[in-house]
């Protein structure tokens, strides 16, 4: 049976959906949705054994300004080194990305989710969870990504968010700039979350 494509075209996915828009209205009167689980400078910096410890059994990854620079299309040997050692050490891994023309040859063998609603749409999670990590229990899923608004609604869908200081790429200043607000408010809310980062403004580097 084929399945439906919920994904739209790239432009949309990229672009205002109304569940962008409404979670980015809520999120400076939601501080309940702006709890990351873990904050760090770079993806590598993730602790598997950690997330071991914890229960977590599956790992949701955002592709542009987490792993590389905004609509890359490499990506450096120790990002794709550290996903495959999630994957490893038994971590079910799987990458959601709202960008559709995404290449990901570098990750052979990791599920890449193309059918599901563009983040942050509860449906898109859950579809995520289910269909690519083979889960069902959000309490032991980690969406990680550096974007309160869109990767952040992995919080309102019960699972867990790893936020990554973004990496520096070509993005659009509209995608920078609500990014940025989102991350204002969590350091607002969350600032010990953030201590050992340093300022994440619209185009900090990963480093």
């Amino acid at each position: 049976m084929t399945k439906t494509n919920h994904g739209g075209n790239n432009n949309f996915r990229e672009g205002l959906t109304g569940a962008k828009i409404s979670r980015f209205l809520l999120l400076p009167f939601q501080p309940k949705y702006l709890k990351a689980y873990l904050a760090v400078k770079r993806f590598e910096d993730i602790s598997i054994d950690h997330l071991l410890k914890d229960g977590v059994e599956g790992v949701l990854l955002d592709a542009d300004g987490t792993l590389g620079p905004h609509h890359t299309r490499h990506y450096p040997e120790s990002v794709v080194a550290h996903v495959r050692q999630m994957a490893d050490k038994g971590l079910k891994v799987a990458i959601y990305t709202n960008s559709s023309n995404k290449l990901f040859h570098q990750f052979a063998g990791i599920e890449i989710v193309r059918e599901a609603y563009p983040k942050p749409d509860p449906r898109g999670f859950d579809t995520a969870m289910k269909d690519h990590l083979q889960l069902d229990d959000p309490s032991k899923v980690c969406m990680v990504g550096d974007n309160f608004v869109t990767d952040g609604g992995a919080i309102s869908a019960g699972m867990r968010f790893i936020y990554v200081q973004p990496v520096k790429g070509n993005e659009n200043i509209g995608h920078s700039f609500t990014r940025y607000l989102g991350t204002l408010c969590a350091r607002l809310y969350y600032g010990d979350l953030f201590k050992n980062q340093r300022d994440a403004g619209p185009s900090t580097d990963n480093r």
